[in-house]
């Protein structure tokens, strides 16, 4: 079987190359992988709402600003030859401590950006926009 290149989801940013399966190569040696920007964006807002303490957009602001996209966690990543640096701005729940909050927050974005994006940190900003108290539902009381 020849080797023929072949292209899959180009317009995602995920291109591969395939070579003949009998040429006895480790298959992670067989092709690229290229992450869009917006990708690392995502995996970074998603670790960053893994982190107890940090509200997410759905409490954090009202249904417009939800709407338009101006919701929390804000991220901004920029990538750049293997390597990623990465300004997060989140929400945080009283009364948990802002430092401790940010340096959870550093730690689980690096962390799941070198795991699952394979990329080299070199920097993660934290900012803490606001801190809010979330009213507990109201209790139900039996009439």
């Amino acid at each position: 079987m020849a080797d023929r290149p072949a292209v899959l989801d180009g317009a995602s940013g995920v291109q591969v190359q395939r070579a003949g399966d009998a040429d006895g190569r480790d298959p992670g040696e067989r092709g690229i992988l290229i992450m869009k920007d917006r990708a690392v964006q995502r995996i970074a807002e998603a670790a960053a709402l893994q982190v107890p303490g940090v509200i997410p957009a759905a409490q954090s602001t009202s249904t417009i600003g939800a709407a338009l996209g101006r919701g929390y966690p804000r991220v901004d990543c920029d990538v750049a030859g293997g390597r990623v640096r990465a300004d997060v701005e989140i929400v945080g729940r009283w009364p948990i401590p802002a430092a401790h909050l940010g340096a959870q927050v550093r730690a689980a974005v690096t962390e799941q950006l070198q795991r699952l994006a394979g990329l080299r940190v070199d920097a993660v900003d934290v900012t803490i926009a606001k801190i809010i108290r979330v009213a507990a539902p109201p209790r139900r009381r039996v009439q």
